[in-house]
């Protein structure tokens, strides 16, 4: 293989792991593996119906462990994408399944769609910009038992955030 393509294949690959990642830390509500993933300049915007947008990665990581403590539980899973790589640019599209429980114990199921920009900082994929679209939301009754994710050992939270 040339190069060119092994080098391609490398930064799809960590583009792709940047976004299990970003799913990884809003499951275990984790701001600090949050923030890690982030250029400073960094933009999430949370289309219709919540409508939300937030700047800079210190605040999207607070604002993100305020958000997910309104739920008993969520859980996102990063489903499939397509990344363009350019250089020390790329965008992607990745679709995530979501499902939660508040508080108040109505439920909350959205399939989504993630477009984002991203930018290479020293050898690393960074979120620049991630605009979340809703296509389908959902209130279905979820009764059933909430024990939680589980917490995972330091040095592999280590290990995560650092790849």
């Amino acid at each position: 293989m040339d190069e060119k393509l092994v080098q391609q294949l490398m930064d799809e690959m960590a583009i792709r792991s940047l976004a299990d990642k970003f799913s990884d830390a809003a499951n275990r509500k984790d701001g600090a593996m949050f923030q890690s993933l982030w250029a400073d300049d960094g933009e999430w915007v949370i289309g219709e119906p919540i409508n939300r947008q937030f700047s800079g990665k210190a605040g999207m990581s607070e604002s993100v462990v305020h958000m997910l403590g309104l739920w008993d539980f969520f859980v996102q899973l990063t489903g499939p994408g397509v990344v363009l790589v350019e250089g020390d640019r790329a965008f992607a599209r990745f679709y995530v399944n979501e499902i939660a429980r508040g508080h108040d114990g109505k439920g909350n199921y959205n399939l989504s769609m993630y477009e984002d920009e991203l930018v290479k900082e020293d050898s690393q994929w960074l979120f620049l910009k991630r605009t979340y679209h809703t296509i389908y939301q959902d209130a279905p009754d979820y009764r059933g038992l909430v024990l939680g994710v589980p917490e995972i050992p330091t040095a592999l939270r280590m290990k995560a955030m650092n790849r």
